[in-house]
C-alpha cells in the first residue's frame, strides 16, 4: 500500500493527498451535507485521474486547468453545469491548500475562464397539475395505511412549505408545534429558521400522521419513519412522490424540487414579499430568491396570452 509522508518542500505535496486532507477537513470542521460531501469526491476523483494522482500540487498551473476545461467540454462534452461544479470542487482544494500554506500560489487566480451556464427558470407545476396531486394527496383509509399516510403527509409538507427534501427527513418530533402551527427546520450550512403551517387541510393530515405513529410504539426522534423506527432517506421521498404524480396522471417527472419552486412562485403571484419568500426557503442570498420573479412573470405573460388568444 502507498505511503505518504509531508515533505519539507512546500510545493511537494501530491494531488492525491492534497484532496484526501481536504476531504478531511470538510468533514470534521465544516457543516456540510452528505450529498455535498459525495459530490465533493465525484469531482475530485475526476480531477486526479485526469491530472494523475501524483500530480505536485505546487506545480498545477492554469494552463493545465485550460485544457481540463477543454477535455470536459469537448471530449467528455459534459454539460457546463457539471463543468463548473467540478472546476468549484478542485478551486476549493487549492484554497484550502493554500490557506494552510502547501501551496504558494493559487493557480486559479490567474486563470480567466469563464464557464457560461444556459438560463434556465425552475420548473414549477402548473394550476392542473397541482390541483391533481393535491387530490391525490387525500387519505383513503381503507387502502393508505401508515405508509400511505406518511407519505402523503410528507408530500404535502413539501408542497405548503417549500422545505428541501434533506430538510424534511431532518424534522424531529420536537421541531413541529402544533399549538403555533410552525415547524424548526434545519437548514444548509446549519443554520436555523421557522417556517409556519396556516393550513387547515395540512395540520390535520399531521394531527392524523401523528396518531397513526403513536399506535406503533416507534422508538425515534425523527418525525417521519418506516414502521421499524428509521428515518426514511431522501432516495424514498423521491420515489413516493413519483408514484404518486403518476397515480395523479402526471405526466410530467415531478420531483421534491419542483414542489419547492412552485410554493416559491405562488407566494410571489400572491403578494408575498420577496424578504419573507427568501425567509421561508432559507436562501443565504436575495439573489437567489430573484429568479422566481422570472417565474412568476414568466407565467403572467402566459396567463396573458392565453386570455387574448396570442393577439398582437
Amino acid at each position: 500500500m502507498e505511503t505518504l509522508v509531508f515533505q519539507k518542500n512546500e510545493d511537494s505535496m501530491i494531488l492525491k493527498e492534497a484532496c484526501r486532507q481536504f476531504l478531511k477537513h470538510c468533514g470534521s470542521a465544516s457543516n456540510l451535507s452528505q450529498h455535498t460531501m459525495r459530490a465533493y469526491c465525484s469531482d475530485l476523483d475526476e480531477a486526479q485521474r485526469y491530472f494523475g494522482f501524483r500530480k505536485p500540487v505546487g506545480a498545477m498551473k492554469k494552463e493545465p486547468l485550460r485544457q481540463y476545461i477543454h477535455y470536459m467540454r469537448e471530449e467528455r462534452q459534459l454539460k457546463e453545469t457539471t463543468i463548473k461544479r467540478r472546476l468549484a470542487s478542485l478551486k476549493l482544494v487549492f484554497k484550502w491548500a493554500m490557506r494552510e500554506k502547501l501551496v504558494v500560489e493559487n493557480p486559479f487566480d490567474s486563470l480567466n475562464e469563464r464557464i457560461r451556464l444556459p438560463k434556465r427558470l425552475p420548473r414549477a407545476l402548473d394550476r392542473a397539475d397541482q390541483a391533481a396531486l393535491r387530490h391525490a394527496l387525500t387519505f383513503e383509509s381503507r387502502k393508505d395505511g401508515f405508509i400511505g399516510v406518511r407519505d402523503k403527509t410528507a408530500i404535502h409538507l413539501l408542497l405548503d412549505t417549500g422545505i428541501r427534501v434533506g430538510e424534511l427527513v431532518a424534522i424531529e418530533l420536537a421541531d413541529i408545534s402544533l399549538a403555533n402551527r410552525s415547524v424548526v427546520i434545519h437548514g444548509k450550512g446549519n443554520r436555523q429558521r421557522l417556517v409556519y403551517l396556516p393550513q387547515r387541510g395540512l395540520i390535520q393530515k399531521i394531527k392524523q400522521y401523528l396518531a397513526w405513529r403513536s399506535s406503533l410504539s416507534i422508538c425515534s426522534e425523527k418525525l417521519f419513519v418506516d414502521v421499524n423506527g428509521a428515518s426514511i432517506s431522501t432516495p424514498k421521498v423521491r420515489a413516493s412522490l413519483r408514484d404518486l404524480a403518476k397515480a395523479a396522471g402526471i405526466s410530467r417527472h415531478v420531483t421534491p424540487h419542483m414542489l419547492r419552486h412552485t410554493c416559491a412562485t405562488q407566494w410571489l403571484e400572491s403578494g408575498l414579499d420577496i424578504r419573507y419568500v427568501q425567509r421561508l426557503l432559507g436562501h443565504h442570498s436575495i439573489s437567489t430568491t430573484e429568479i422566481y420573479t422570472h417565474v412568476s412573470d414568466q407565467g403572467l405573460r402566459e396567463a396573458l396570452a392565453r386570455a387574448t388568444g396570442g393577439r398582437r
